[in-house]
């Protein structure tokens, strides 16, 4: 059974490496920030599910990363 975990802001070049695991094309740092968001938050899995995927918006303090950029809001589960 799946329980809600929270609403994260997530860049937009995390979006590919959450849902798929392809990190192609990210550089090392970016590799990093996203694989420490995982184990720190959900180190025994999760699913994510995107909320309004077409309608980024600019943020100041993702999630990920905490430079500002465009994010969308993702809900995370874990069992």
């Amino acid at each position: 059974m799946t329980h809600f975990a929270g609403t994260y802001l997530i860049p937009l070049f995390a979006i590919v490496p959450l849902e798929y695991g392809d990190y192609s094309g990210l550089d090392d740092l970016d590799t990093e920030l996203i694989q420490s968001f995982i184990d720190a938050n959900f180190p025994h899995g999760y699913v994510m599910d995107i909320r309004d995927a077409d309608n980024p918006f600019f943020c100041s303090h993702p999630d990920i990363g905490g430079l500002a950029t465009e994010v969308v809001e993702a809900d995370f589960y874990h069992e």
